[in-house]
């Protein structure tokens, strides 16, 4: 079975607060739970993993082309 975590546990992995990830599983955005029981949530490791990497974002070089000022 894929390791579980808890609520904490998966923000810690994320670096936000509990408190973020469950505004996010309110919302029904963030990355996939399952829901156990009202309660009782659960992530499963890879989903938070995934969930970081999907979000990952590479800033490009910027345009020197560009005219500032127009």
């Amino acid at each position: 079975m894929e390791k579980m975590l808890n609520t904490a546990q998966a923000a810690e992995m994320l670096g936000v607060e509990a408190a973020t990830l469950r505004t996010w599983k309110a919302q029904r955005k963030g990355p996939p739970f399952v829901q156990l029981s009202p309660r009782c949530v659960r992530y499963a490791e890879r989903d938070i993993l995934t969930y970081g990497r999907e979000r990952r974002v590479v800033p490009s070089m910027p345009d020197t082309r560009r005219h500032h000022g127009a």
